[in-house]
C-alpha cells in the first residue's frame, strides 16, 4: 500500500512519538513508575500519537 503525502507526515510523526516514549521509558518500566514527569512526558506523546493516528484517511487506516 502507497500512503498519500499527508498520511505520511501523520505516520512519521506516530513513529516520531513511539521514539520519543522509547527515550523516555526504555525497557524500564521503573522508571516510569518512579517519574511524574516522565509519565506526564510519555501521556502527552500517546495522546500526540492518537491525535495524528485520528487525521489518518480511511484507506490508511484499512487492513492490508
Amino acid at each position: 500500500m502507497s500512503l498519500s503525502e499527508r498520511d505520511q507526515v501523520y505516520v512519521e510523526h506516530m513513529l516520531e512519538c513511539v521514539a520519543r516514549i522509547e527515550s523516555y521509558v526504555g525497557n524500564e518500566c521503573a522508571r516510569f513508575m518512579q517519574s511524574e514527569i516522565v509519565q506526564d512526558a510519555v501521556v502527552r506523546n500517546l495522546q500526540t500519537l492518537a491525535e495524528s493516528s485520528q487525521r489518518l484517511s480511511d484507506s490508511a487506516k484499512s487492513p492490508l
